[in-house]
């Protein structure tokens, strides 16, 4: 395995990304390479989604999706653009960012989480649903109103994951986040709902322009945006220096009473359950709203 063979994946479906991110995963953590912690987060995220596709473990008997198969898809589609964007051009700066700072040894765990969070939803995922949306019409009110209902249950699914996110990245990669994490209280997981819901209801505007550009010229423009968006945030980020200070002085602190670090020491989750991909292909009705995620 090396990192040509690794961006060139093309999964289709969520089972083909989860098969993907894992075997990115020990190739990183094989080298102590950086670039595993968003990985690792993205990876967590995408186990919460696939349970709530197949109606395993906390959503055993619930139906979370109106079209899961269209989930389904979708997590293919999106985790294919990450991994080619370890070979992204130069052009493609959130993602050029977020890698520089993965390149520099002891940088921030925090920082590389969301720059590779912002590079990921705010440049990727509007991509990813346009392609989604293909033969769909793009138009037709009621198809779009399932499209966007299940947009926004995965969002209730990723904030479900904030704060096991936080907790995996202190264990495998600096325990200075979990002091932080103790000193913020709910704070923390509070501002980051609200980003991640706001970001994410933009992408879903921005991916229907996307998805309605009539030429391809059209779609450079709305891919210039996408590009330039994400690449503001991400200096943004990255301009906040005194919060990523802190975390490796807290890093700093706590590490010398620990006994040796184990990087990456969590195991890496398996799927609680897979089915026939064939069955996921039909809408499964009316989604049971009070016993969608909360």
């Amino acid at each position: 395995m090396d990192i040509d063979t690794l961006a060139a994946q093309e999964p289709q479906t969520i089972d083909d990304a989860l098969d993907c991110m894992e075997t990115g995963l020990r190739f990183f953590h094989e080298a102590h390479d950086r670039r595993a912690i968003f990985l690792r987060l993205y990876h967590k995220m995408t186990l919460e989604v696939h349970a709530a596709i197949n109606g395993c473990g906390d959503y055993e008997g619930r139906d979370v999706f109106m079209e899961p198969g269209w989930v389904r898809r979708l997590s293919g589609h999106f985790s294919t653009l990450y991994f080619k964007s370890l070979k992204a051009p130069a052009t493609e700066r959130a993602w050029t960012l977020a890698y520089e700072t993965a390149a520099r040894p002891g940088s921030s765990v925090v920082e590389n989480a969301l720059l590779g969070i912002n590079a990921h939803i705010n440049f990727d995922l509007p991509r990813a649903i346009a392609k989604n949306l293909e033969g769909d019409d793009v138009g037709d009110f009621m198809t779009m109103q399932k499209r966007k209902f299940d947009h926004d249950q995965v969002n209730n699914l990723l904030v479900r994951t904030l704060n096991p996110v936080q907790e995996i990245l202190a264990k495998d990669y600096e325990p200075g986040i979990a002091a932080a994490d103790w000193l913020l209280g709910h704070l923390d997981e509070r501002v980051s709902e609200a980003a991640l819901r706001h970001y994410r209801e933009r992408v879903w505007w921005d991916a229907l322009a996307y998805a309605s550009a009539p030429d391809e010229e059209r779609k450079r423009i709305v891919y210039n945006k996408l590009e330039w968006q994400s690449h503001r945030l991400a200096e943004r980020l990255s301009s906040t220096k005194w919060m990523w200070r802190t975390e490796r002085a807290l890093n700093a602190v706590i590490v010398p009473f620990r006994r040796k670090a184990k990087w990456a020491a969590t195991p890496i989750e398996e799927r609680c359950c897979k089915h026939d991909p064939l069955e996921l292909e039909q809408p499964v009705g009316e989604i049971r709203r009070s016993q969608a995620p909360a």
